[in-house]
C-alpha cells in the first residue's frame, strides 16, 4: 500500500466499507510478521490513527502472556480515542470446554466479541462441526452474550463458492440465532446473485442484530446426533426465531455407537473430536482403546480417510486453537473410498410453540422467501427441508385481525 495505511483507511471508508485489520499478543503473528506484545499503546495509537473500525488480536505466541496482553490491548484501545470493535481469540487458545473459560474477565478486558474454538474452513464439515460445538454449549455461552461482547463463530463462507446454497443458508440462520458477528469471508468481486441474496436478507440481518442481544440456543431436547434439530432465539419484541436444521435428512437415524457426540479421545500429541460435525465416532469400533491412544494426528487423518462416512475431525492441542482436519481427496489420496451417500434427504421439521415460549395464534413468517405463511395453532410443520438446509422462521402472538376461525 504505498499510500500508507491511512490512505488505504479513507478509501474503504469512502466505499461503505469498515476497516478491518489484524495483530497478536506475542512476538509475531501466526504467519510471523511483527505483533503487539509489550506494544499495545504504541500500537492502539497508530491503529487509531490509520482509522482502524475493528481489530482481530489473534494469540500465535506464550498463553502465559494472554492474561496480562489482551487487557493491556483493551485499556489501550479504549484510550485511543477511536471507537475501535476489539475480537479478542483468547478463549480459542484455552480449550474445547466453553464451561472452565473466564468469559467475565474477557468481557472485563474490553473484549467486544472473541472467538472461541475452531478456525472455520471452506467446507461442510468444518461449518457443521462448529454447529455441534455451539449446540452442545450453547447454556453455558448464552448468559455471557450481549450488546458489546458476543461469541464470534467465525467468517461466513456465504459467498465463498465451497459449500452449498443451502448450506450456506443453514450458516446464515444459525449464525443469526446464535447471535455471532456476521463477517464476510469472500471475495467481494465473485458472490454468486443467490449468496448476496443471503448476505443481504433483511429479515435474516434483523434477527442477527435484534436490540435485546439474547443468543439463541439449540433446543435442550436435541443433540448433535439428532438428524433434525430446532434453534431458537427470543427477540426484543416478544417474537421468536426460530431454525428448523435437517442435518442428516429423513430417514438417519442418530448413530447407534456408544459414544455421545461430541466423542474426545486422547491421542499422541493432543485430542482428537472424531464426531467431526457428523454424527458417528469414526474411531470408535473400529479401533481399541490403545490403538486410538497410540494414533498421531496423521494417523487419525489416515483411518478418517478410509472411513466413508468421515468427513473429518477436530484436533485439539493444549495452548492452540483447537483445528478441523478435512479428509479431502487431496489429502487422503487413494486411500479415501467413495464418500457414503446419505440415504436421507428433505425432511419434514416440526416445533411445538410452547417448546419457544409462544402461545395462542401465532403468525409464522418465512424469512428466506420474506412472507407471512398464515396464523397457526399449538405448532408449525416446515415440509421438505432439504438435507443440509434450514427452514428459518419468525414467529409473532397474532393479532385479532390476523385470526380467522
Amino acid at each position: 500500500f504505498p499510500s500508507g495505511m491511512k490512505s488505504l483507511g479513507d478509501y474503504m471508508h469512502s466505499k461503505g466499507a469498515k476497516f478491518g485489520l489484524y495483530t497478536a499478543e506475542s512476538p509475531t503473528t501466526c504467519a510471523d510478521y511483527a505483533a503487539s506484545s509489550d506494544h499495545e499503546v504504541e500500537d492502539a495509537k497508530t491503529f487509531a490513527s490509520w482509522g482502524v473500525d475493528y481489530m482481530k488480536v489473534d494469540g500465535c505466541g506464550d498463553t502465559g502472556y494472554y492474561k496480562h496482553g489482551y487487557q493491556a490491548m483493551g485499556a489501550a484501545l479504549e484510550a485511543s480515542g477511536r471507537p475501535i470493535e476489539y475480537s479478542c481469540s483468547w478463549p480459542a487458545y484455552i480449550g474445547d470446554n466453553e464451561s472452565t473459560k473466564p468469559f467475565a474477565e474477557f468481557i472485563m478486558d474490553g473484549c467486544n466479541e472473541w472467538r472461541n474454538w475452531e478456525d472455520i474452513q471452506c467446507n461442510w464439515g468444518s461449518l457443521s462441526s462448529i454447529i455441534d460445538h455451539w449446540g452442545d454449549y450453547g447454556t453455558v455461552l448464552a448468559p455471557f452474550a450481549g450488546p458489546g461482547h458476543w461469541h464470534d463463530m467465525d467468517m461466513l463462507l456465504v459467498g465463498a463458492n465451497c459449500i452449498t446454497e443451502d448450506e450456506e443458508m443453514t450458516q446464515m440462520a444459525i449464525w443469526a440465532i446464535s447471535a455471532s458477528p456476521l463477517i464476510m469471508g469472500n471475495d467481494l468481486t465473485k458472490v454468486s446473485a443467490s449468496s448476496k441474496a443471503i448476505l443481504l436478507n433483511s429479515a435474516a440481518i434483523s434477527v442477527s442484530q435484534d436490540p435485546l442481544g439474547q443468543m439463541g440456543i439449540r433446543l435442550p431436547a436435541y443433540t448433535s446426533k439428532s438428524a433434525q434439530q430446532v434453534w431458537s432465539r427470543r427477540l426484543g419484541n416478544g417474537d421468536a426465531a426460530v431454525a428448523l436444521y435437517n442435518k442428516l435428512g429423513a430417514g438417519v437415524s442418530a448413530a447407534q455407537d456408544s459414544a455421545a457426540c461430541p466423542s474426545w479421545h486422547e491421542v499422541r500429541g493432543g485430542r482428537v473430536e472424531a464426531c467431526g460435525g457428523g454424527a458417528s465416532d469414526f474411531l470408535r469400533g473400529r479401533l481399541s482403546s490403545a490403538a486410538i491412544a497410540n494414533l498421531s494426528r496423521v494417523g487419525a487423518l489416515e483411518a478418517c480417510c478410509v472411513d466413508a462416512n468421515c468427513e473429518g475431525f477436530t484436533f485439539s492441542v493444549s495452548g492452540q486453537k483447537p483445528a478441523y482436519e478435512a479428509a479431502t481427496p487431496e489429502r487422503c489420496g487413494s486411500n479415501q473410498p467413495m464418500r457414503a451417500v446419505l440415504a436421507g434427504g428433505p425432511a419434514d421439521i416440526s416445533v411445538n410453540f410452547a417448546d419457544v415460549g409462544m402461545y395462542g395464534a401465532v403468525t409464522v413468517f418465512d424469512i428466506w422467501a420474506q412472507k407471512a405463511l398464515g396464523t397457526f395453532y399449538t405448532s408449525y410443520t416446515a415440509k421438505g427441508v432439504p438435507l443440509h438446509g434450514t427452514s428459518f422462521l419468525r414467529f409473532s402472538a397474532a393479532t385479532e385481525s390476523a385470526i380467522v376461525v
